[in-house]
């Protein structure tokens, strides 16, 4: 965990003092949500245009939640109703966790420790994001190199803009 001090440097970098509030808490709209081939190609995971949300508070804890826009609504008004397929369709549209968080300032890396989620093997795992801050509004987070195919090794890359 970084000190005091790596996080003031941080924001003094930045042009933020040392008397700035945790930069970032407070509620962020997604922007884009794009995966990041060692290939160069970029492929927008949710779609060209995804919906969502990022909280953070100043007690450690954050929310998200991401999906495609214009998702198919279910034939049926109930929930649990709906058909295999609807279901598997809305699950691939939807992101979802909420966890707890620390920021390590030096390495520019905020841990989330998942409580809970959409996908159930998350739940208790540490998914680390990288982040940088392209002004005050403006959230840059990424995932570690996804390892599964190491020749595609992809980076999952999501810019945020602050709400308040």
């Amino acid at each position: 965990m970084a000190t005091i001090d790596q996080k003031h440097a941080y924001m003094a970098l930045r042009g933020w003092t040392p008397f700035s509030r945790n930069p970032f808490v407070g509620t962020w709209k997604l922007i884009s949500c794009n995966a990041h081939r060692r290939n160069g190609q970029v492929l927008p995971i949710y779609g060209p245009h995804p919906e969502g949300r990022l909280f953070y508070d100043g007690a450690g804890n954050m929310s998200v939640h991401i999906m495609q826009a214009g998702r198919p609504m279910f034939k049926d008004t109930q929930k649990f109703r709906a058909t295999d397929e609807e279901m598997r369709a809305a699950y691939r549209g939807y992101e979802a966790y909420f966890s707890t968080y620390e920021v390590d300032w030096e390495n520019s890396v905020i841990n989330h420790r998942v409580l809970g989620g959409l996908f159930p093997n998350w739940t208790g795992s540490l998914q680390p994001r990288y982040f940088e801050f392209d002004g005050p509004d403006r959230l840059i987070l990424s995932t570690e190199p996804l390892n599964y195919q190491p020749q595609k090794r992809t980076v999952v890359r999501l810019i945020w803009e602050r709400l308040s």
